[in-house]
């Protein structure tokens, strides 16, 4: 499976940390970093991942990718992942009672 992301630290300096829809992984530069162009924060990039969730692989993405419009099924999965993280919130602090005009 692959998903979009954007590197948030430098791997060079310590592990790396990149981020997924909205989801925060740690990666290494010898196990994992696959382009030729290094890993800066901010850089968009591609990541590949085993059957278990795992990060195979990380690239960076051309410009031309990133014109590409995403897969209807990533921005789905996206909503729904936004709606369930709103939905934990409202659980937890509770919707306020409004009084109704």
């Amino acid at each position: 499976m692959k998903k979009r992301g954007k590197i948030l630290r430098d791997p060079r300096s310590g592990p790396g940390l990149v981020m997924i829809e909205g989801r925060q992984c740690w990666f290494s530069m010898d196990a994992t970093w696959k382009s030729e162009v290094p890993p800066v924060p901010g850089l968009d990039v591609e990541v590949k991942f085993d059957q278990s969730g795992q990060i195979l692989a990380i690239t960076a993405l051309s410009d031309v990718e990133l014109t590409q419009k995403p897969s209807p099924r990533s921005v789905a999965s996206a909503t729904a992942a936004g709606a369930k993280i709103l939905r934990k919130i409202a659980a937890k602090c509770g919707l306020p009672n409004f009084p109704r005009r």
